[in-house]
């Protein structure tokens, strides 16, 4: 388990009877994030879903992380204010889910970075945050030589968190993904160690 300094944690997925599965589905039938993360029709998801993700994560990922909230105390927090997205809570709730997915052959070190979440929980640092912490654990920690990611055109959001930790445009498929009744540019972007490492260094 990783506790990151923004209030959150990366702990290791949970297979079934742990709810996790149930947690994943979430984000690929929330209408806001589906378009975003899925080349599929956009429609309700069940069992058969969660049954891919799960072969998905035993067979290609490096590390699968679930992103929860640390819980808070509440003995210092006005009791009459419990219901606020930053109220004090016992138990973790659920942001979403970050990974580095492998490739078969690995000894070109190259990994492929992922992180969704869910909508009430952007525009508050966390994706800059988790983004930051996997590069990071992925270049010291893994050995990596190569991280690369797609994002589509128009989630301008995510192409500037990424863009801030080092990633760079290598390439677009033109017009490869149906969203929201338009074709939209597939971006690939990537980051070496070499650019990681100047990054850092420029800033010790």
């Amino acid at each position: 388990m990783f506790d990151l300094s923004c209030g959150i944690r990366l702990r290791a997925f949970r297979a079934p009877p742990a709810a996790d599965l149930d947690s994943i589905l979430s984000l690929y039938n929330n209408t806001q994030v589906a378009p975003l993360i899925t080349l599929r029709f956009l429609a309700p998801r069940g069992d058969q879903l969660k049954k891919e993700f799960q072969d998905l994560i035993d067979k290609d990922a490096e590390i699968f992380c679930m992103i929860e909230t640390i819980p808070t105390p509440s003995s210092s927090i006005d009791e009459g204010n419990q219901n606020g997205p930053d109220s004090p809570r016992h138990e973790p709730q659920f942001i979403g889910i970050t990974a580095l997915w492998g490739f078969l052959e690995r000894g070109h070190r190259h990994t492929k970075y992922s992180i969704i979440m869910l909508p009430e929980f952007w525009n508050r640092g966390y994706g800059q945050h988790i983004t930051r912490f996997m590069v990071d654990h992925a270049f010291v920690h893994m050995n990596m030589h190569r991280i690369s990611l797609d994002v589509w055109e128009g989630n301008d959001r995510a192409a500037a968190v990424y863009k801030k930790i080092g990633f760079i445009e290598e390439g677009r498929q033109r017009k490869a993904v149906w969203i929201n009744g338009g074709w939209k540019d597939n971006i690939l972007m990537g980051i070496l160690v070499d650019e990681w490492k100047e990054m850092r260094d420029s800033k010790t």
